[in-house]
């Protein structure tokens, strides 16, 4: 990350569509750093990132978080920041799928440091603290979410550290949902705030967490009315998938070496609480669920333990992610994986 980023005309963010993707906006925004977001899936991201590589003017910076890019957008990257007109991209990333992009300057991709499993936003919180950026909170117009109305840089110090304290701690529940260590740990906060993000439209949801800052309420009033109820549907949800799942035994899959266990649900709605109650109830039975969306031609794939790396299985059919959590689009799985759900389904 450029020490200087005052030395840039204009930033841009190119980033995931997850809460993962929308905390690093989140953090620029808490240290005073006026950005253009664009949010991308998986699949379009080097088709957004070489779009904007040739729209980048002279003195302008390019921030690519939560996402990764193939070679040849990478040979892209590497051109433009070797050309002397100011232009520069980094890119800061946590999948482990990705750590072959180390090897360019630009990047840098950390899945583990100390012991601890990384998330964009806590890799891009910590480059800009390590930098010694200052708090310094941008506010934006709800109706216009690129538009600055105001910033307050008459800050006390003690209202920075405050800032500060709060940020850290909306970064570590971000990073906590993202690697699922929450789970681990039985921090139920950090999913909460996840459902939030996806119950929210995405501006309002940033503008909510940039009052955070400000008040020390991660929860407005209206959330937490929507997170009572969201929890009794999602109970309704897993007795109702438990019962729907549907095991395809010893299914080869690219990217693994050996045949697996899969189970499989339908859904389009609480992919990660699904997957990790269907992987703990079935743990003795499956190998790996395969939660599939087919309105949005996407299937998400859940794990426990570290018999199956999912990051490779889902690397393998041009997706991403975690070994433990990781997706892809549906269709990449092709017609035979269906045919086998279905065959499966049969002898239910």
């Amino acid at each position: 990350m450029p020490k200087k980023l005052q030395n840039y005309e204009n930033i841009h963010l190119i980033t995931h569509t997850d809460l993962d993707g929308v905390g690093p906006s989140i953090v620029l925004r808490a240290f005073g750093i006026t950005h253009s977001p664009y949010y991308v899936e998986t699949r379009k991201v080097d088709e957004a990132v070489q779009t904007r590589l040739n729209e980048l003017n002279d003195h302008e910076l390019l921030i690519i978080t939560d996402l990764s890019v193939n070679e040849e957008t990478a040979e892209m990257i590497d051109k433009v920041n070797k050309k002397p007109d100011g232009r520069f991209v980094v890119l800061l990333d946590h999948h482990a799928s990705a750590v072959s992009l180390n090897s360019y300057e630009w990047a840098t991709v950390l899945p583990i440091v100390n012991d601890i499993k990384m998330s964009a936003t806590t890799l891009i919180f910590k480059a800009l603290k390590d930098a010694e950026y200052e708090i310094s909170p941008i506010f934006h117009s709800t109706e216009e979410e690129l538009k600055e109305i105001e910033k307050n840089t008459e800050y006390t110090t003690m209202e920075k550290e405050t800032f500060f304290d709060r940020l850290a701690h909306l970064v570590e529940d971000i990073r906590l949902y993202d690697t699922w260590d929450w789970n681990v740990l039985s921090i139920q906060e950090a999913t909460d705030l996840n459902t939030i993000f996806y119950a929210r439209r995405r501006h309002d949801f940033i503008h909510a967490r940039m009052d955070y800052l400000l008040n020390g309420q991660l929860f407005t009033a209206e959330d937490l009315a929507y997170l009572q109820f969201s929890k009794e549907e999602l109970q309704k949800i897993l007795k109702k998938k438990s019962k729907q799942m549907i095991i395809v035994p010893q299914y080869q899959l690219k990217g693994h070496d050996t045949p697996i266990n899969i189970g499989v649900v339908e859904t389009d709605s609480y992919y990660s609480e699904l997957g990790n109650h269907l992987a703990e109830k079935f743990e003795e039975e499956i190998d790996a669920v395969f939660i599939i969306s087919l309105v949005k031609n996407r299937v998400s794939l859940r794990s426990i333990g570290d018999k199956v790396n999912l990051s490779e299985i889902a690397k393998a059919y041009n997706g991403g992610g975690h070994p433990n959590a990781s997706g892809c689009d549906l269709s990449e799985l092709g017609p035979e994986f269906l045919q086998a759900v279905l065959e499966a389904g049969k002898n239910k």
